[in-house]
């Protein structure tokens, strides 16, 4: 036994002697400046000043979702770049801010957390699209609900996150799809959404939360230019790479085939491979759906985008806890902008409030209700505490596809419960006297 513990270390102390030091060195310099940068940038996070605000809908509003799209145009102003100074001394990064649509008992209401320096941006940009709107600091809705503890708290939970079903470039349906121009009309696709959010009981809750992130173009859309130059058949994106290492092992092993090739077939030589040329592009060779993918997935490089997650929150209390018909309503409602073509939005099933049993229901049972337990917990504080860096990898959704998924229902949708503005805002008429206090 002393014998193989002295081999072990001797065989440590001559890998650490003949470079083995290097490796560890580096480990250590990327470990402590990993720790040095969650350190400072947890600091500065701390000290951020946010503002949690409700936003009351106009009681009458004829806009399309486009009114969406310029809106989160115009607070895309929130990206911001960073020196080295900043980002690796003071530790600052790109924020983000949270939109939120909640049922509590079947009333809607929308609210916004966000930093307190951009809400001036925030309402600038809702005041633009609807002047009726109303946009009021209010105190988190969270607050007045008790702790979740998945044993004792006398409410129960059921949460998940949507995610993208085909890679970031796929767009989902657009609005523009749902607008029918010779009609006049417009057919909401997240009208079942509304409708589920005022069906749900007094005594149920939904959060729909989403957590926007503005990120410039360089951060993903050069993968997106490289997919369309694939699809489009073009040349550059078609020749494959050199493989160095195969090439190197052409030149080693190629002398040799050839040899015997030649001792075997004297006076025979093979003729030099001929190489096929490509043509410049295949789009003339596309069908019309390959063309309008094509063209789908450019019009959402040519947008503004947010790295986006959406989670979806239900709580019930314990004994009238029944979450199925809500979530699959819900699912439903957001799979409607799907498209077999390009992408669509399903739930994360594999990380979501409702575990499985392999083989054995009752055997495995302490198991699936400690993971059960765990997710519950992770989820409650994952959507409570609003933070980006928790939870699943974002989706890349442009100001178009935020547009189609979260707007303000418009006049002819029946939603009763939502709350709106009640009174009428005017401008005082020019010619109302004034009175000059020249005392003052």
């Amino acid at each position: 036994m002393f014998s193989d513990v002295f081999q072990l270390f001797s065989l440590i102390w001559f890998l650490m002697v003949k470079g083995g030091w290097v490796v560890l060195a580096a480990g250590l310099v990327y470990m402590f400046g990993w720790l040095y940068m969650d350190r400072i940038q947890m600091a500065w996070y701390h000290k951020l000043e946010w503002v949690f605000l409700k936003i009351t809908v106009p009681k009458e509003n004829d806009k399309s979702p486009l009114a969406f799209e310029q809106i989160f145009g115009h607070v895309h102003a929130m990206h911001a770049t960073f020196t080295p100074a900043e980002k690796y001394l003071e530790g600052q990064f790109q924020i983000w801010f949270t939109w939120e649509i909640v049922s509590i008992g079947g009333t809607i209401s929308n609210y916004v957390k966000i930093l307190k320096k951009y809400r001036d941006t925030l309402e600038s940009a809702i005041y633009s699209q609807f002047p009726q709107a109303e946009i009021t600091e209010t105190a988190d809705y969270f607050d007045s609900l008790p702790k979740y503890n998945t044993d004792t708290s006398e409410y129960d939970i059921f949460a998940f996150n949507f995610k993208y079903k085909h890679p970031n470039p796929y767009p989902i349906r657009s609005y523009l799809e749902f607008e029918h121009s010779s009609a006049d009309t417009f057919v909401d696709p997240v009208d079942g959404l509304w409708e589920e959010l005022t069906k749900i009981s007094p005594y149920e809750m939904v959060v729909f939360q989403y957590i926007f992130r503005p990120i410039a173009d360089d951060d993903w859309k050069e993968t997106g230019r490289k997919l369309v130059s694939k699809l489009k058949g073009e040349r550059e994106a078609l020749e494959e790479k050199p493989n160095y290492l195969a090439q190197a092992a052409g030149w080693l092993i190629n002398p040799f085939i050839d040899a015997l090739i030649i001792r075997a077939s004297p006076g025979e030589h093979r003729p030099a491979p001929r190489k096929e040329e490509l043509p410049p592009s295949l789009m003339l060779h596309l069908s019309e759906g390959e063309k309008e993918i094509i063209s789908a997935i450019e019009r959402k490089l040519a947008k503004l985008t947010y790295q986006t997650k959406l989670h979806v929150l239900y709580i019930a209390p314990r004994e009238k806890y029944n979450p199925s018909p809500v979530y699959t309503a819900i699912i439903g409602a957001i799979k409607s902008v799907g498209s077999a073509d390009t992408n669509s939005l399903k739930p994360d099933t594999h990380k979501w409030t409702k575990v499985h049993y392999g083989a054995f229901k009752e055997w495995e049972k302490p198991i699936t209700t400690t993971r059960l337990n765990y997710r519950k917990r992770r989820f409650m504080s994952r959507i409570r505490r609003r933070f980006y860096f928790h939870g699943p990898a974002p989706m890349i959704l442009s100001t178009e596809e935020i547009a189609t998924i979260l707007h303000f229902p418009r006049t002819e949708v029946t939603v009763p419960q939502i709350e709106k503005v009640e009174v009428m805002k005017v401008q005082p008429p020019p010619e109302l006297p004034v009175i000059y206090d020249e005392t003052i």
